[in-house]
């Protein structure tokens, strides 16, 4: 295959995330001061929001653990880039609150469809001819996504009104549907051939189910930082109303980060590169509890942006070159356990915040629980080994 072809795949694949996840998800965070001033949205309209949005995406990821249908696969993640645009497009064309409900959740669907169909299809495209089964490049489109939306955000809250606001995300969008729609390989054609890797899978359900639970630890460092790294930083008077600066600063951190994690588990396992993400993930959140000077956050949201994509990107893949015939299933599987925690690890940390005044409390809660992920990880790296040294039973007669 010409090394242009392999280009214009991956491309496109890092648009497409740009698309689903970058602008259906995460163009509502900077959206949310604007419909807040123009609106009057109460606090719980908008966390019932943000809220249906994972609920979507969880939905998604359930139904994707269900599917094997290789061209059903493709016409959902096709149908996951329109309704991106769509969805995003007609939230600035009402104000009727349960139809924002319903496109949120919509959109939810669409970044699942972004992010594990358009994983395990682009980790099968990999594998089928010969290519490093890596994913650090895919996942960079989250970051790019993040830098688009705090981007775009600065470039159009004066000028335009909230509902313009939403209908430009959309033709961004559309915008960036085109490359990647043409470029977009036969991914019909990169069915694997049955091994007796589904049995296989069976044996490894103790990994998988361990693995989740690490993965769900994950989630909470993920999402705790993601909600409330910005009112944070817009608590600070140097960083008042500098927010979306900081949100940037994580996107901009972890947008390289995935080809660099890429490049450390190549040179020193991928177990140990999960190790040192886990823990920095750590170390970003022990940061704002220790220091909330301005530096201190920066630098918090650079360890932070870095790790959590990078747990995101190795996670996914791993599981993906263990299961290549239906790399999907446990991607989504583990993407159940990440949005779970997504779903409760803020209301958690909010409730303290409330009740104490401030977030110090339910930062440790989160960084113990980042601990405890350690700890996990380590246990599902022994279940893989013990059972990597188990004997695969045969296929079962068709």
């Amino acid at each position: 295959m010409k090394p242009i072809e392999t280009v214009k795949v991956l491309v496109a694949s890092v648009i497409s995330v740009v698309v689903m996840v970058g602008i259906a998800r995460f163009s509502y965070t900077p959206m949310i001061p604007e419909m807040v001033a123009a609106l009057g949205l109460s606090k719980s309209v908008v966390g019932m929001l943000a809220t249906v949005n994972y609920a979507g995406y969880l939905t998604g990821a359930l139904v994707i653990t269900r599917i094997s249908d290789l061209g059903l696969k493709v016409r959902l993640y096709q149908l996951g880039l329109v309704v991106a645009v769509v969805s995003t497009v007609l939230m600035g064309y009402t104000t009727n609150m349960w139809l924002w409900f319903v496109l949120r959740f919509v959109s939810g669907l669409s970044t699942s469809a972004g992010m594990l169909l358009g994983a395990g299809l682009l980790m099968s495209w990999l594998i089928r001819n010969n290519q490093k089964s890596e994913l650090g490049v895919f996942f960079s489109g989250i970051g790019l996504g993040i830098v688009l939306t705090a981007v775009v955000a600065q470039l159009i809250k004066d000028p335009f009104t909230w509902d313009q606001q939403w209908v430009i995300y959309g033709l961004v969008a559309l915008v960036l549907l085109v490359p990647a729609w043409r470029w977009m390989p036969d991914y019909r054609a990169c069915a694997l051939p049955r091994t007796g890797a589904g049995a296989a899978g069976a044996e490894r359900s103790r990994f998988i189910r361990i693995l989740q639970l690490a993965y769900f630890c994950a989630g909470v460092g993920y999402v705790v930082t993601a909600t409330f790294l910005v009112a944070i930083a817009e608590s600070m008077p140097e960083l008042s109303g500098h927010g979306w600066l900081i949100w940037l600063i994580a996107g901009l951190a972890a947008t390289p980060a995935c080809w660099l994690w890429d490049v450390f588990s190549r040179r020193w396992g991928q177990w140990l590169a999960l190790y040192l993400a886990y823990t920095l993930n750590a170390v970003s959140i022990l940061m704002l509890i220790v220091n909330t000077s301005m530096a201190s956050v920066m630098l918090s949201a650079v360890i932070y942006g870095a790790s959590f994509i990078g747990i995101v990107s190795m996670m996914l893949a791993m599981v993906g070159r263990v299961f290549p015939e239906n790399p999907s299933r446990p991607m989504s599987r583990l993407t159940f356990s990440y949005g779970i925690a997504q779903m409760l690890a803020p209301a958690v940390v909010g409730y303290l915040a409330d009740v104490e005044g401030n977030y110090t409390n339910g930062l440790w809660l989160t960084l113990v629980v980042m601990a405890l992920g350690v700890v996990v990880l380590h246990l599902a790296r022994k279940a893989e080994q013990r059972e990597q040294g188990a004997p695969t039973p045969a296929p079962s007669p068709e």
